[in-house]
């Protein structure tokens, strides 16, 4: 794992760990086989061959995602979402720093985090306990970082309906 974050924070362009190794930072813990990222879409090209170029493979390709596997079958699988400059600089506000061994990286702040976890449960309902329980973990170990109005619109904005619900706090 940590020869990916290694590589990951050499990447010349800005981006966030998403998905589950996004959790400890904000104090969660959670086993999980791969790497999330989050990149401007303007950068994707770049992304590709910094991966491809170090050994990795791309096997599955959408507008908006690309899954990374290093020939290796050592270093993780990688995911990468893309989204527009204007997401990505919202992204940025308020984003945190953390160190993984040598690697300086970022991932978003909570209540994007959350944003990020309700939009993938409304793109993919498959997600939703494993998302469901990571959103209400985050919540316990952060009280009050995420008021209960910004969830609720939190929810509203990003979440399939009645997701708030499902949130047992």
């Amino acid at each position: 794992m940590q020869a990916l974050f290694d590589l990951l924070a050499r990447f010349p362009h800005p981006l966030f760990i998403i998905g589950g190794q996004a959790l400890e930072p904000h104090g969660v813990s959670r086993q999980t086989v791969d790497v999330d990222c989050l990149i401007a879409v303007e950068n994707r090209e770049a992304f590709d061959e910094h991966l491809c170029s170090r050994g990795f493979r791309k096997f599955h390709e959408t507008e908006n995602f690309a899954r990374y596997h290093h020939t290796s079958g050592v270093v993780p699988d990688t995911d990468v979402l893309f989204v527009d400059a204007s997401t990505f600089e919202k992204l940025q506000a308020g984003s945190v720093s953390f160190r993984h061994g040598n690697a300086q990286l970022q991932v978003p702040a909570l209540p994007h985090l959350i944003a990020l976890k309700l939009h993938a449960i409304r793109n993919n309902p498959a997600r939703e306990f494993s998302d469901l329980v990571d959103i209400t973990k985050l919540l316990q170990v952060n009280p009050g970082v995420v008021s209960t109005s910004e969830l609720a619109t939190l929810c509203v904005e990003f979440g399939p309906p009645g997701i708030q619900e499902k949130l047992h706090l």
